[in-house]
């Protein structure tokens, strides 16, 4: 019933479009074009108003100063601010009044510790551009759906869905460069001359330290190279590598 009162509709306005004289085509198109006009202008002018909006958000904000924190746990050690008592007087969000217990953190490498606190030329280096070293050095790419907010305001990193690690395999094709965990199955100097060409900002001598520190310490690295070599002397054996999370 719907369909046929539209086609109705659409059938009496072409008949009248067609009766209609140039003058009176030419103001019907006018009018529409008005329209299309002042539509614009509004949209514009609630943009215009959106940013000031946000302008003034952004500016006009008041300083919150939580002080120090110097709160401590009895079971954990773990820090709080004064204000973060519950209503029993307790700082329970850290280890729940010593029920959960987790291994202490491995020590941190002096060399990543002189990196994030020292003031040399590759301390400063490596702050600077402490992203770039990261991608250099990854395993893996992450995967994911980003899905920025609709409208204006601060920047927001939203993401739909799951996250996930790209694993490449452990030998690159003719197609693609190596790249990620198949650095680790080169020779250092060639893994790290790699790594530079697409990172032009970071040092060679920091590159060099810190996949040294990773061929020591990080069992991904590891185990692709023991990988590699266990393919390079059986090349006719079938093997995999899996990666179990914990």
């Amino acid at each position: 019933m719907n369909s046929l009162r539209t086609s109705q509709y659409n059938l009496r306005r072409r008949e009248q479009r067609a009766r209609e004289s140039l003058d009176e085509r030419f103001q019907r198109r006018s009018a529409r074009n008005a329209a299309d006009r002042l539509r614009r202008a509004r949209a514009r002018s609630d943009q215009q108003m959106a940013n000031r909006v946000n302008s003034q958000a952004e500016t006009n904000v008041s300083e919150h100063d939580c002080g120090m924190m110097t709160e401590i746990c009895n079971f954990c050690q773990a820090l709080y601010w004064r204000n973060e008592l519950n209503s029993s007087n307790k700082y329970t969000k850290c280890c729940h009044d010593g029920k959960v217990r987790l291994p202490n953190l491995s020590e941190t490498p002096d060399l990543l510790k002189e990196l994030l606190t020292n003031n040399s030329l590759e301390a400063r280096n490596y702050q600077n551009h402490i992203r770039e070293y990261n991608a250099a050095l990854a395993f893996a790419s992450m995967g994911a759906e980003v899905k920025s907010p609709p409208g204006n305001g601060p920047y927001c990193f939203r993401i739909h869905g799951q996250i996930y690690h790209r694993i490449a395999p452990l030998y690159s094709n003719e197609r693609f460069k190596p790249g990620y965990g198949q650095l680790y199955i080169f020779d250092a100097s060639e893994a790290n001359s790699r790594r530079l060409e697409n990172n032009p900002s970071c040092l060679s001598s920091v590159m060099e330290k810190l996949d040294a520190l990773l061929r020591t310490i990080n069992p991904y690295a590891k185990s692709y190279l023991q990988m590699h070599q266990l393919i390079q002397s059986n090349p006719t054996v079938n093997v995999k590598m899996i990666f179990m999370e914990h």
